[in-house]
């Protein structure tokens, strides 16, 4: 039988234990109730580059669905420069705590930090949200070079080494990139021509300036219905394109050749689990709505609804990928 002194004692351990367990929900309590509670103020959804584009115009429709979906307002904050990094250093410095949000293209995410040094590291200082879209890619020619296949491209690259001109929109972009690779899968030799933009890139192809290019579907399909360029292959990993059927795959001339761009939504890294999961699925409804992803497949974005691992997932492979080329273009010495 307990004496009335250990009794004593064993009450006092019980209730210091128990005012520890209190204190510590009392802790823990504002977080989760922050969690359960997000959104608690107006989102903002960064864009790190100018209005306009593909990139803003995706970026605006997700703030609308996650307006509407949350309950909150949510305003796209474009901050361009420094080929992305302004606006997306700014986010990975932002409170993780679901507010801030960024809307990359691969270019920001996967290529540039390949190419040169930027003030974020992709892995430390973001958590992906989920992947939005996958923007159709396509390789084009001048309409007085002749070519009418991929297949009559490469022939000519061939026969004339060097001789056969490529545009981009810039030293180190994603075009030219994928340009790179087109010319390494092929064993071919192309002439990089930089140019400052996509626009500046097609004016070139138009007047001849030079002789394919690989871009977005959406930027060159106005040429391509007046004629004015020839298509030559999609370079998309996602099939067939819905708006040029007729236009075979690369992969048809060149097995293994698939160029994507893509866009995608990240928070800071800290951010919880619930609210990426909250902010995930607000984004697949809008993706999986039939009347919303019409509308993007006829801006030739293909809409990638999935998990946040999945968009994990797609994103290291993006990154071996690319990192081959970059590498591959680094000791050729082509990358200067």
């Amino acid at each position: 039988m307990r004496s009335v002194d250990s009794t004593s004692r064993f009450s006092r351990r019980r209730f210091a234990r128990s005012a520890v367990g209190v204190a510590a929900l009392a802790l823990l309590a504002p977080a989760v109730h922050a969690q359960e509670a997000f959104p608690t103020k107006p989102l903002s959804v960064v864009v790190p580059m100018a209005p306009g584009g593909s990139t803003d115009y995706l970026a605006r429709t997700v703030a609308q669905q996650l307006s509407e979906t949350l309950g909150k307002p949510v305003v796209v904050d474009n901050k361009a420069g420094a080929t992305g990094a302004i606006g997306t250093s700014f986010v990975a410095k932002a409170a993780p705590d679901g507010h801030t949000l960024l809307v990359a293209p691969s270019s920001v995410v996967v290529v540039n930090p390949l190419i040169s040094k930027v003030p974020y590291d992709v892995a430390r200082d973001f958590k992906p949200v989920g992947l939005l879209a996958k923007v159709e890619v396509i390789v084009v020619a001048a309409k007085d070079k002749g070519f009418k296949t991929l297949a009559d491209m490469i022939a000519y690259a061939k026969k004339n080494p060097g001789k056969l001109t490529y545009g981009s929109n810039g030293q180190g972009s994603a075009f030219h990139l994928a340009g790179e690779m087109l010319a390494l899968q092929a064993g071919i030799e192309l002439l990089h021509v930089p140019y400052k933009g996509a626009s500046l890139a097609e004016a070139a192809l138009l007047s001849n300036e030079i002789d394919i290019m690989v871009t977005n579907t959406i930027s060159a399909m106005p040429y391509i219905k007046s004629g004015k360029i020839v298509p030559l292959a999609i370079a998309s990993s996602s099939g067939k394109s819905r708006e040029l059927p007729d236009v075979p795959l690369a992969t048809e001339t060149l097995p293994g050749y698939t160029a994507d761009t893509w866009l995608a939504l990240y928070a800071p890294a800290g951010t919880s689990d619930a609210v990426v999961d909250k902010l995930n699925a607000a984004v697949n409804a809008y993706l999986r709505d039939p009347q919303q992803a019409a509308a993007l497949r006829s801006r030739g974005m293909e809409p990638s609804p999935g998990t946040a691992q999945d968009l994990q997932r797609y994103q290291a492979q993006e990154l071996a990928m690319w990192t081959k080329v970059a590498n591959a273009l680094k000791a050729a010495g082509r990358l200067e």
